[in-house]
């Protein structure tokens, strides 16, 4: 979570240091519990209400507060409890988001029913993909890139054609996992892999420059909307960058430690850095074999990086790397993005919370997903081997708990409100003690055969879940 920092009273040379926050520590649980529960829907739809009538009441300050024609009521509060998003939870954010975009989508129907009416055609509820496998890419550009604003916030539904599809989420899940492994596969050179972190950012030599970028930005915004999960290892800095924030030396570290760590090593340098360092104001990089520079300011391949001006020429070299290089790439990303989020809802999160929207909760508490789990095929909740199985589970590691996450489920992360969300089902696939366990990601459903004794079921369950990749996934 954000730090935040908790100032002490008075800022003279005697007050204390200040203690930092941590920006869950304000989440205010009752708060979160009446929002969040299904049973209190009439609640959410009031709390909704008057923070629409916030924002309007805030906007129309603004315009009198900027004609400066009269005073305003220094005394005036916003009403809803939305209105002050430190106290929601991101499950609860996450809620308002689909609570804003049903609401969007309402206010634009009649638009849509005069349309169908005037074209003779039928009012869709959904966003239909029809897609080639062997053409994912392309058909998934051409039909979101152009698609209305607001048929991009309607529940998903993917048709592979010459397939059919069964319409439980699972097709959806599918398409998701296999048109974002596709973008993100070295092949198309859109995002270069840190050795150190195995996190993905912008290529800035890419040759993929706009619809593309446009195009992931799209698809992690539907999957915002269809609650999928995405395997999407960014730095923090692109959600931070979503948020309007400027990147910093610590962001760089995060995103690419060797370089990071080499910019703080010369700020914290005592020495002279000119003469250790020997640095100008200038960028080396490769590009397809050839070297190439870039002034990080004027004339700055003349200008010698000394201890009077590190700090900015840091700053500088972070804001190349991690906006300028890339810039091109971060907008049509944005855009792509913003044409689905764009909007008051989105605000609301912090870029921490983002990464949760997107790529799911760390936190793994299985004894919650043990409560929710369903069984099918002759398994049932007090079968022995289900009950080994549990054993089994809750004895793992963290680090096995997140691979046999994976393997069920093609995610090692929670949604965002956690594992007593997900539907997770368990089913018997025969006796066969020589097979492994095997799993359907896109349904969430594990298939396990009835191994007889716990041992043999440890040991093929962790030979399943180390052996996933490429291996038993289907």
């Amino acid at each position: 979570a954000m730090d935040v920092e908790a100032s002490s009273v008075g800022g003279g040379a005697d007050a204390q240091p200040r203690s930092k926050a941590k920006l869950l520590d304000f989440y205010n649980d009752a708060v979160n519990d009446e929002l969040f529960a299904p049973q209190n829907r009439p609640y959410m739809a009031q709390a909704y209400r008057a923070w629409k009538k916030d924002q309007k009441t805030e906007r129309e300050r603004a315009a009198r507060s900027a004609g400066a024609a009269e005073e305003l009521d220094k005394h005036w509060l916003p009403e809803s409890v939305i209105s002050y998003p430190f106290v929601l939870s991101a499950a609860t954010k996450a809620r308002i988001l689909q609570v804003d975009a049903q609401q969007q989508m309402h206010e634009g129907v009649n638009h849509e029913i005069f349309a169908a009416l005037m074209n003779g055609g039928r009012l869709n509820p959904y966003l239909v993909l029809r897609i080639r496998r062997e053409n994912i890419v392309q058909d998934t550009l051409q039909q979101l890139v152009h698609c209305p604003e607001n048929d991009l916030k309607k529940p998903l539904k993917v048709v592979f054609e010459g397939e059919d599809g069964i319409d439980e989420g699972g097709v959806q899940k599918e398409f998701m996992q296999v048109v974002t492994r596709e973008l993100l596969d070295p092949a198309y050179a859109m995002f270069k892999e840190d050795d150190e972190t195995n996190q993905l950012f912008f290529n800035p030599h890419t040759f993929e420059i706009g619809l593309e970028f446009e195009l992931i930005g799209l698809l992690i915004g539907v999957a915002i909307y269809n609650s999928i999960i995405l395997d999407f290892p960014f730095p923090m800095v692109i959600y931070k960058q979503l948020k309007g924030k400027k990147p910093t030396l610590e962001d760089l570290i995060e995103a690419q430690p060797q370089l990071g760590r080499n910019l703080k090593q010369m700020r914290d340098f005592q020495g002279n850095i000119e003469d250790t360092f020997g640095q100008v104001f200038q960028v080396s990089y490769e590009v397809w074999g050839n070297v190439e520079t870039h002034d990080l300011v004027e004339g700055g391949g003349s200008i010698a990086v000394t201890n009077d001006n590190v700090h900015e020429y840091i700053s500088k070299y972070v804001e190349w790397t991690l906006m300028g290089s890339v810039q091109k790439q971060y907008e049509a990303f944005e855009k792509g993005f913003m044409r689905v989020c764009g909007g008051a809802a989105i605000e609301l999160f912090t870029a921490e919370e983002l990464e949760l929207l997107v790529c799911g909760n760390p936190t793994l508490d299985f004894e919650a997903l043990e409560k929710v789990t369903h069984y099918d095929d002759g398994f049932e909740e007090d079968s022995p081997m289900i009950k080994h199985f549990w054993e089994v589970v809750h004895a793992f590691t963290e680090e096995e708990k997140r691979l046999l996450l994976k393997f069920a489920t093609g995610s090692d992360r929670a949604p965002i409100n956690g594992l007593s969300s997900l539907t997770f089902v368990i089913s018997k696939n025969g006796t066969d003690v020589e097979r492994l366990p095997t799993s359907h990601t896109c349904f969430n459903h594990l298939l396990l055969p009835d191994y007889g004794t716990k041992e043999i079921l440890e040991e093929k369950l962790r030979t399943a879940i180390n052996q996933a990749e490429g291996f038993g996934l289907r």
